[in-house]
């Protein structure tokens, strides 16, 4: 009778606990050494590292104290469901007369009203060969729609079926709570992998290049600054320049001309300060030229990025200033 009941609870404990399809040797020693490590991180409140501990050591010898303190620390991690199949498991090997009976059976008796209930049902057409799976376990026939202990929390189940995607819903059960769900075949899978229309093709291939990207905000800033200062900078060269012109004319009216004959200037003027007004004329001139057409084409640019299409380019320019000893202006070039 006690080889039957073994037998039996390790069965129950080993499908439902581990899912373990075959047999294992028994290994007494490494058992002992296992239960020993499960119990000492007990006391000291480590119950996820301990219970996969005892759970091996049930599996190498399946034993009613293994299964007790298996089903105290599932219940510590608040997996009822799990705890209370260990101390059922347990309670089948206990001998009649086991002091340890009694509080088991409390035990069972408690945790039976806090387990939850899991009713999955299978909607009808599937074809054949479906299966279901829950949390990645399949379910079988036979226990389509029972209500199945589960440990509270988040469950996933899954319908496979021939030539359909797989169907995935998921259900979030509480303590105590029972919860019926109904589950069906996914979408054929020449369904699901219908090429598109022509419409929806353009809507979901992706463009290398998209066709109305916005522009970046980067350049914008810095075309903007570029373009400003050039302009800022030469126009106040340019106001300059005009101002030493007058300078620079006053001096060749006084000096008589460039030959710097003075017909007795009344303020003592000489040559060296004509050319000096001269040669300060001409670089403030230069200097705004060159500043005014470089923020020119600094705003040219940042315009043209602003608001060019952002398609593919179907050419490329450059532009350039051009300043000489006796010439200032710029160049664009390129291909169209």
């Amino acid at each position: 009778m006690r080889g039957k009941n073994h037998t039996a609870a390790l069965a129950l404990a080993w499908a439902l606990l581990a899912g373990v399809a075959h047999a294992q040797p028994r290994d007494v020693a490494k058992a002992d050494a296992l239960f020993k490590e499960g119990r000492a991180l007990m006391k000291n409140g480590d119950y996820e590292t301990a219970c996969p501990k005892l759970e091996e050591s049930y599996r190498l010898d399946p034993a009613a104290g293994t299964g007790i303190n298996l089903g105290d620390c599932f219940e510590k991690r608040g997996k009822v469901a799990s705890a209370l199949i260990a101390y059922q498991a347990a309670r089948a090997l206990l001998q009649p007369g086991d002091p340890r009976i009694g509080p088991v059976d409390r035990e069972i008796a408690a945790l039976e009203k806090r387990t939850p209930r899991l009713t999955i049902k299978l909607a009808r057409g599937a074809p054949e060969g479906t299966t279901v799976k829950r949390d990645g376990r399949e379910v079988g026939a036979d226990s389509l729609g029972l209500a199945v202990p589960v440990n509270p929390g988040e469950h996933w189940v899954t319908v496979i079926a021939p030539r359909r995607r797989d169907g995935r819903t998921r259900v979030h059960i509480a303590e105590a709570q029972g919860q019926v769900v109904e589950v069906q075949v996914g979408p054929r899978l020449e369904e699901a992998e219908s090429p598109p229309d022509a419409k929806d093709e353009r809507k979901a291939k992706p463009a290398l290049r998209p066709e109305h990207e916005g522009p970046s905000d980067l350049p914008i800033v810095l075309g903007t600054v570029v373009a400003l200062t050039g302009l800022g900078i030469g126009a106040a060269n340019l106001i300059a320049a005009g101002e030493k012109n007058g300078d620079r004319e006053a001096l060749l009216r006084d000096l008589g001309g460039r030959g710097c004959k003075p017909a007795a200037p009344a303020d003592g003027s000489t040559c060296d300060e004509l050319k000096a007004a001269d040669d300060e004329y001409r670089s403030r001139r230069d200097t705004g030229y060159v500043a005014l057409i470089v923020g020119a084409l600094a705003g040219t640019a940042t315009l043209t990025y602003l608001f060019w299409p952002r398609g593919e380019p179907s050419g490329s320019t450059s532009a350039s200033a051009v300043v000489g000893a006796n010439r200032v202006g710029f160049a664009v070039s390129g291909s169209f």
